[in-house]
């Protein structure tokens, strides 16, 4: 792997979901719409299952249906197929659409970290800027296309991150090399381990959530995207 310089760096790669903004809170809020769907056209199905046994059923679902583990959408809304035709609704597939939709939209109503909008503003003066995620955000949807040159979604690819395909599509896509790409992310094997595999630079941004156990080190390590702003405006 070449020497790392931020001079080198032609494009920087993000993360979405707890990198720019927080992935959780934005799936809980999509769930209650999800759910609020369900109490006006399903909500037999609600008093029968609590939140919690509905998960768990999505979860046996999935790995019953092993093919879907990384098409996450696809699976969310199978599901829901499936279990209103479990509670015998009249065609259950198109309610699924119908639930899934409420869900996808609210998913796409993020709240960005503080100053993520202005660092990206920055760092684009710097370098290219890309997207490579496993979940299902929509660059667009969620306000930040002009920003980023385009967007890799896993659920397109046969293997999420840290698999190696996507960093690779996403290298060919942009046109260069994997030292010339730095890859900011939160999570330490599916951003850092996948990126510094194929040889990628690496960025961790080191929110308290999750320990480093990987055997090599990040070439930076960050705890909010501003400060990534900040090395590159004082980098050579």
């Amino acid at each position: 792997m070449s020497e790392f310089s931020l001079s080198k760096i032609k494009v920087i790669s993000f993360d979405l979901d707890d990198t720019l903004w927080n992935g959780t809170d934005v799936i809980i809020k999509a769930e209650r719409a999800m759910q609020q769907w369900m109490a006006k056209h399903t909500q037999d199905i609600l008093n029968n299952l609590s939140s919690k046994e509905m998960r768990n059923r999505k979860i046996s679902f999935i790995k019953a249906h092993p093919h879907l583990l990384n098409k996450i959408s696809h699976a969310r809304q199978l599901f829901l197929a499936h279990l209103f035709s479990e509670f015998n609704y009249d065609n259950p597939e198109k309610m699924a659409e119908e639930c899934f939709s409420e869900f996808y939209h609210a998913r796409q109503q993020v709240q960005l970290f503080e100053g993520v909008t202005n660092s990206l503003t920055m760092l684009k003066k710097q370098a290219r800027l890309i997207a490579i995620t496993n979940g299902n955000a929509d660059i667009k949807l969620v306000g930040l296309d002009e920003y980023f040159e385009f967007c890799l979604n896993a659920e397109d690819f046969e293997k999420p991150k840290p698999h190696g395909d996507i960093f690779i599509n996403a290298l060919d896509k942009a046109g260069i090399q994997a030292h010339e790409c730095l890859h900011v992310g939160d999570h330490p094997v599916h951003d850092m381990q996948g990126a510094y595999e194929i040889g990628m630079a690496t960025c961790w941004l080191k929110d308290g959530s999750r320990d480093w156990q990987q055997d090599f080190s990040p070439n930076i390590t960050i705890e909010s995207v501003q400060e990534l702003t900040t090395l590159f405006n004082a980098a050579p």
